[in-house]
């Protein structure tokens, strides 16, 4: 892995696509998870480096306001515990931004996941007191319980998992409790040439079909404040889905098992879920909950006074 990392560095300095040589290595169309977590972590620090060279641009200052509006339309009222989740939070520039400018500024549960560590690690540099949860993982298999978060949404994070469309809505449904919010390449609404572009990248396409398939609750679909984008050849759309009733079944702990979605328990410097028997480290503060992350520890209550297990 040493030796591959050595020459996905050179790749990545020289200016070229990680994604694109990774899958031409294993002769693959579709990105794989590792894929997106290699790039990305070799990617780190650029989110925030760039967040601060355009934070007071009238276009990122717009994107954030209309991403934010969205999720004031649908915020909980009167629910001071509620949850908010972010799948693909990356260096959580969006995730502050947009928190910055929620209504409800006095949330206590926030919660950011993303695939890379050092990303994450950026992140938390980049939140500085916020005291937001920071959660390494895989979006395909996420470390959360069923119907844990009043609200979950994305920014561009489904972007670069084309072909697992129905993978991805499965699990961001099974951990919302009211709504699922995507901000995601609005690929049904795009022009020709942005949806070629999203095509040649390996991006979603198919995130409305399948939601339209699965028959799910669609409160809203069209395109972010009339077309405002960061990138005209890869617009943002918003859709806005509410959660059955009948589903909204809350469950504690938010953080669970990958493997199993069963709860876990915070020891120290660790996870740990009794049921699968598995233990997850927390590094730096940030949980670092893949599944290859997994340490099996059948003994691990046997050895360790657990409060509260």
């Amino acid at each position: 892995m040493n030796k591959e990392l050595t020459k996905i560095k050179e790749i990545y300095e020289s200016g070229h696509n990680i994604i694109e040589y990774l899958k031409k290595q294993e002769n693959r169309k579709i990105n794989s998870f590792e894929d997106i977590m290699i790039s990305y972590d070799f990617q780190a620090g650029t989110y925030a480096a760039n967040y601060y060279k355009h934070q007071n641009d009238e276009l990122w200052v717009r994107y954030y306001d209309e991403i934010a509006k969205i999720l004031n339309k649908y915020w909980p009222d009167g629910n001071s515990e509620a949850v908010l989740f972010e799948a693909g939070c990356g260096e959580a520039t969006t995730l502050a931004s947009v928190c910055d400018r929620l209504d409800k500024k006095a949330m206590k549960n926030v919660y950011g996941l993303d695939a890379s560590f050092s990303r994450l690690l950026s992140a938390k540099s980049f939140l500085g007191e916020r005291k937001f949860r920071l959660i390494m993982g895989n979006m395909l298999s996420m470390p959360v319980c069923d119907g844990s978060c009043d609200m979950v949404f994305t920014v561009h994070a489904c972007e670069p998992n084309g072909g697992n469309e129905e993978i991805l809505l499965d699990e961001l449904y099974r951990i919302t409790k009211s709504y699922l919010i995507l901000f995601e390449p609005a690929y049904d609404l795009a022009e020709r040439k942005a949806q070629e572009r999203m095509l040649r990248h390996g991006y979603v396409t198919r995130l409305y079909d399948v939601i339209c398939e699965k028959g799910w609750d669609v409160e809203e679909h069209h395109l972010l404040g009339g077309g405002v984008s960061l990138n005209e050849l890869n617009p943002t759309g918003v859709t806005v889905i509410k959660k059955n009733e009948r589903a909204n079944v809350r469950k504690e702990p938010v953080l669970a098992d990958p493997v199993t979605k069963r709860p876990v328990v915070q020891s120290g410097n660790a996870l740990w879920c009794r049921e699968s028997m598995l233990l997850y480290p927390v590094m730096n503060g940030i949980c670092c909950m893949c599944e290859d992350n997994a340490i099996i520890a059948t003994k691990y209550e046997e050895y360790n006074e657990l409060a509260n297990i």
